[in-house]
This record gives C-alpha cells, structure tokens and sequence, in this order.
C-alpha cells in the first residue's frame, strides 16, 4: 500500500509530462522565425557538418551575447547539420526540453520543501503540483515554439540542475555528512553555472539565486552550519554574485548619459519602463490571458518619466514595496509567507540582467522562463496538506480552506493546458500567426509589416499595400514599412506619391545600427536592382541617404553600404571604382574573415581577374593579427588553425590565374567562374536578421 503510494506522485507526474507534450504537439508545423535564420544559417557556412572542425567551426561562430552561447548552438547539431533545414526537429526537440526542466523544477521543489519542513510525500506532491502549473504555464509558448529560444530553455535546465545539487547538498551538510556535501554544493554550483551561461548569459545569475534560497529557506532551516560554510559562501555565492552586480555597474552610469545604443530610448527610459512591463509579466505569468503575446512588442509605450506614463511611479512604488515585503517575509512564521517571499525575490533577481537598464528589447516573454521557476511553488505548498496537521499556514495567509486552494490550483492547471494548447495551435499555423499578431498589436510596425510580408507571399499585393499604408499614416518615418511599401510598390510597378522621398529620409536617420535595419535595407537594395517603379537610380541614391546617416560611421554599417556601391558600379562596367570602394571598405576596423574573399570574388566573377587579385594583395588577411579573447576571436583561430579561409585563398588565386591565363583580354568571365571562385567547401554566408533579438 505505501508503495502504491509513492508511485501515484510519479505517476501523476508523468500524466503532466505527456499532457505537455499533446498541447505543443499542434505547433510542431510552424515555421522558422526572425533570429532563427541568423543563429542557425551558419550551419551551412562551411557545407554539410559532417567533420569535426566544422562542428567546432560552427559551435564557436554564435554572436547573439558576450558567450557566444556555444553549448546552445551545439545542441542545434542534434536536429540539422546543413541549412537550409526543417524546423519540425527543433521545435520537437525544444518541447522536449521544456518537459526535462519541468522534471528537474520538480525535484529543485521537492527538495525545497523537504527542507522547508513537509514530510517526503507532501513535498513529492508539491513539487510536482508546481512543478505542473509551470510546464504548461501558456505564458511559455512562445519560448518553447520559437528555436532560437533553446537558448533560454537550457540556462533554466542547468539552472534547475545546479539549484537542485546545491539544495541536495545542504542536506547533507545538516546531517553532518561534510565531505559529500561540500562536494554535491560546489560541482553542482559551479557545473550548474558554468552551463547556464554558455547557454545564455542570464545563466550567470545561478548563485544569486542559490543565496535567495539560502537565506529564505536553508539558512533558516538549518541553523547549524557546518565550519567553513561562511567561506565557502564568500567564494562561490559572494564571488559570482559580485562579478554580476559589477558589471551591472559598470553600465549603470549609461542611465544618465542619454546614449541611446541604437534604440529608440535611453537606458534610463527603458529602467522607468520595465517597472511596468514587470508587472505585466507577472498578470501573463498568473492570468492565463485570452492573447497570444507574440513577438512584436515595439508598441509598448516608453516611461519618458515617472509620470509619462503616469501609471510609472505607481509601477515603481509598487515594485519596491513588494521587494521589501517579500524581504521581510523571510523572518515570518507562516511557512506560506517564507515561501511567498522566496519566490518573489527569485523572480525579481532573475530580472537582474534583462530587465533593468541594459539597452535590450523592452520586451520578450523568454525572459520569465528562469525567474519564474518558484511563481506556483506557495500555491502548491497550500494546496497540498499535511497529513493530520493544522492548516495554520493557511489560517495565516488569507483563510481559506484547504479544499478550496487546491480545487483552485487544479482549475488554474486545467486553464493553462488549454489556453497553451489554443497558442501553440496558432504557432502552428505561420498565416493564422501573423494575422492574429496583427490584431493584437495595430500599432506595432512590426506585426503589421509581417503580416503584409504573408500577403506579398500569396500574391495578394493589394491587400500588402492597403496594410502598409495604413501603418504608414500612424508610422510614418518606420523604415521598416517603408521598405515593405517600396517591395510591393516594385511587384505592382507602381509607387504611391510620396514613397521615393520619404525613403531617402528614412535612410538618412535610420538607426543602421539594428541588425533587423541592415537586414531589410539590403533586401530593399537586393530587390531595386529590376525596379523601375521608383524611378531612376533609386538604389544608388538610398545608399548614399544612407551613408550620411551618423549610423554610416560605424565600420560594419560603413562597409557595406561602401561595397553596395562597389556593385552597383560594376553593374555598370566601372570596374576601377568598384575596386578603388572596396578596397575602403576592406580597409575599415574589425574586417571579418570571409569578406575579404567574397569582394574579391566578386570582381573575378565579373572579369575583373587581375583587380580582384590586386585587392587580394593590397587588403592582408584579418587572421594574421588576432586580438581579445570573445567568441568570435576563438572562431577565428580555430579557422585558422584549420587553415580553412588559407585553402580558400589559395583555391581563389589559382582560379584567378587561370582566368587571366585563358581569357586575357576579355570582355567578361563566363557565369561558372563565379561559382569556381567562391572559397570551398562553402564562404560564410552573410548573416540576416529579421527582429532585433537578445544580441550583444
């Protein structure tokens, strides 16, 4: 009978698990979204993955955060080993991940509340309870859905990892079980942080969160520390603790300087404004909400001060006093109330990095999925009784009754899985998506310029430009929907009065800076070289708008706006000038590896042999001199190392030579000499993006 007993936990478990796995099941048919391209084309920069030196390659080439995030790139190697790929496999896969943090998030909860003081069954329960609520949370769905996002998916995994080897840990130290204690705290610390954040830089934040559980719950429930305890704390919660809040510091200043970093607001705007975008969060978090949230959150209004909006500095207030509230409730008697207090502050410190004054997005629902890990876990604790005991934590808390807590959490179970099913259904349905974000956000640009980007798709461009111009009349200096606009208005051969101009303008004060920015611009250039509907020479005119924008002076926006007019000059047969830009552009700070081959290929493949060899000679390789110790400096030394971009060279001149040799004199090379010039087995792709993400 007690057997049967402690199966029934598990049992229920993985009743959990499985119902996860159904309501995902209708999004495993949506499609790649936004920085998915950027993150994972590169898996086809080198050929097909199917050598060491190109997984290694492709592990190290991450630039989405300080990191590079290489151990979630790697586990992209799991679902595709060439680009393009189907996204069906990623998506699986994250849901599949998602389902293992749920596990892991039961037993960090379970033996949380074994500490707190509930009997093994009752903890089993609890942990399970909100380990449940938080799997199928919908608030998840676009975490789980969107690929890129693995990335925060495996900072929690091994957050939760490391969070549940350290609380284990302590109660060994309580039973006097040293040695095996101090080592079940320290890997499990140090592993469980080390992963986290070469998965996603918040995974930083690991042994701050390990200090809010030990001074809400372990340090109150285990008075007698073990000697050397205070020490290790210092090393390996103070130490880590401190590198974080440095650095949060050391940008702190950026607050009062106005500095914008290529967003539309200053630090000290986006700090007023995540005071109520936190509490945002909170009411998707808890209220199951009938919207679907999406992706596009450039509609939310920036706090230009305390009062404008006016709601700021009651969002402040009131995040202040609950951050007090929930400090003192670490000395309450009411184990609810301790519990309470512990999730509060876990949730608030995880914000720490993403949610303070770092010039990020304002706004991604990801940024939830760690913080909120112990948002059910009071709920749970009062839904699930203790055998025979009396329910003073709930007498404490509100008064109700037991039935009526847990009757309470099973509906709020039963409303997340079906509003999660409803979300990922739509996730599944890229069309039926982008017309419900469209709904959602009217005053986005970006929802509405994504939308209209379906319609150009189907045919429908009629429909693409009635969208676009209504978004213009509230938007009118997006360059984003004017880019769109100047799309449709070349499929239709026809520009409404006004959009050449307006064009040129935005160009001019576009923040180039924005990857999203570089990416749809170069679509636009890409896209005018047969377009006549805007008039003459439009391609070259928004580069030059472009090129007095104060954005232009940043060397990678410069370089390329410099080769763009390399091409378009040698599409009208002025070789010497498009060699004489690009080699200015080859001549700019931090060159990437791959350019310098791929403008040089490009004047061979245009039967410009001996130009393109000149510019070989004149531009030496950036990887002779290699500094810093980023990512992207350890990529370039390990293709070095391979001699990757080396037999690339060498293949490149032999090409050339042979071309000078066969065709002196010519007019022209003949179209396979482009593709005989391209470095082997693959030059490294341009990388695109659609949507600013968590970049550096």
């Amino acid at each position: 009978m007690k057997q049967s007993r402690r199966v029934v936990p598990l049992l229920a478990l993985l009743a959990l698990l499985a119902t996860t796995w159904l309501v995902y099941w209708p999004g495993r048919t949506g499609s790649f979204l936004f920085d998915d391209y950027s993150n994972l084309a590169p898996l086809g920069d080198y050929g097909r993955i199917d050598a060491l030196w190109k997984a290694v390659a492709f592990i190290t080439s991450g630039f989405a955060g300080p990191t590079g995030r290489p151990l979630a790139l790697a586990s992209f190697l799991l679902n595709a080993r060439d680009w393009p790929a189907s996204p069906l496999g990623f998506k699986l896969t994250n849901v599949a991940l998602h389902m293992v943090c749920g596990v892991l998030l039961a037993g960090l909860l379970r033996a949380l509340s074994r500490v707190h003081g509930a009997q093994p069954r009752r903890a089993t329960w609890i942990g399970v309870l909100a380990a449940g609520l938080w799997m199928l949370d919908p608030f998840w769905v676009s975490t789980t859905l969107y690929v890129v996002q693995r990335m925060a998916i495996l900072a929690a995994l091994f957050g939760f990892a490391g969070l549940w080897g350290y609380v284990r840990g302590r109660e060994l130290l309580a039973q006097g079980r040293t040695r095996a204690g101090y080592a079940w705290i320290s890997v499990s610390l140090t592993l469980g942080t080390l992963l986290a954040t070469i998965s996603k830089e918040n995974g930083a934040l690991v042994p701050l969160l390990a200090w809010v559980l030990e001074v809400f719950v372990l340090q109150r429930a285990q008075a007698r520390a073990p000697r050397g305890l205070r020490v290790w704390k210092l090393v390996f919660l103070g130490v880590p603790a401190a590198v974080v809040l440095g650095f949060l510091l050391y940008h702190l200043p950026q607050v009062w300087t106005g500095a914008t970093s290529g967003r539309a607001f200053t630090p000290g705007q986006r700090l007023l404004s995540e005071t109520r975008i936190v509490w945002s969060y909170l009411g998707d978090i808890w209220l199951a909400r009938a919207h679907d949230g999406g992706l596009f959150h450039d509609d939310v209004a920036v706090s230009t001060g305390l009062l404008h909006p006016w709601i700021t500095l009651p969002a402040a207030l009131g995040l202040l006093g609950l951050a007090a509230a929930a400090w003192r409730a670490r000395h309450a008697r009411g184990a609810a109330w301790v519990a309470t207090g512990a999730a509060v502050m876990f949730y608030l410190v995880g914000q720490l990095l993403e949610s303070t004054w770092l010039q990020l997005e304002l706004v991604f629902e990801h940024r939830n999925y760690l913080p909120a890990a112990l948002m059910f876990w009071p709920l749970a604790w009062l839904a699930i009784p203790e055998p025979g005991a009396e329910p003073r934590a709930v007498v404490a808390l509100c008064r109700p009754s037991r039935r009526w807590v847990g009757v309470g959490a099973l509906v709020l179970l039963a409303l997340f899985g079906v509003q999660t099913a409803r979300r990922a259904a739509e996730w599944g349905r890229p069309f039926q998506q982008a017309l419900v974000w469209a709904h959602e956000h009217p005053d986005s640009p970006r929802a509405q310029e994504y939308l209209a980007n379906f319609w150009s798709r189907v045919g429908n461009q009629a429909q693409a430009a009635a969208l676009l111009d209504a978004a213009l009349r509230e938007h009118p200096r997006s360059l984003l929907l004017l880019i769109d606009r100047a799309g449709v208005a070349c499929s239709q051969g026809v520009a409404p009065p006004g959009l050449r101009a307006a064009l040129l303008r935005a160009a001019a004060t576009a923040e180039l800076g924005s990857r999203v920015v570089q990416y749809q611009l170069q679509r636009l250039l890409d896209g005018l070289s047969g377009c006549t509907a805007l008039g003459p020479d439009m391609r070259g005119e928004l580069v030059a708008a472009a090129l007095s924008s104060p954005q232009a002076l940043a060397p990678q926006v410069r370089r390329e706006l410099l080769h763009e007019q390399a091409l378009i000059a040698l599409g009208h047969g002025d070789a010497a000038t498009a060699y004489a830009l690009d080699l200015r552009a080859l001549r700019l700070p931090g060159l990437p590896p791959g350019v310098r081959l791929r403008l040089a290929a490009e004047l061979g493949g245009a039967g410009h042999p001996r130009l393109a060899l000149r510019l070989l000679d004149a531009v030496p390789s950036p990887l002779v001199r290699i500094h810093g110790w980023s990512m992207g400096t350890l990529n370039q030394l390990w293709l070095r190392h391979v001699g990757f971009y080396r037999d690339s060279e060498l293949h490149m001149r032999r090409a050339l030579r042979r071309q000078i040799a066969a065709r002196d004199g010519a007019p022209s090379a003949p179209r396979e000499a482009r593709r005989t010039l391209m470095p082997q087995p693959g030059a490294p792709r341009a990388r695109g993006a659609t949507t600013d993400g968590e970049g550096p």
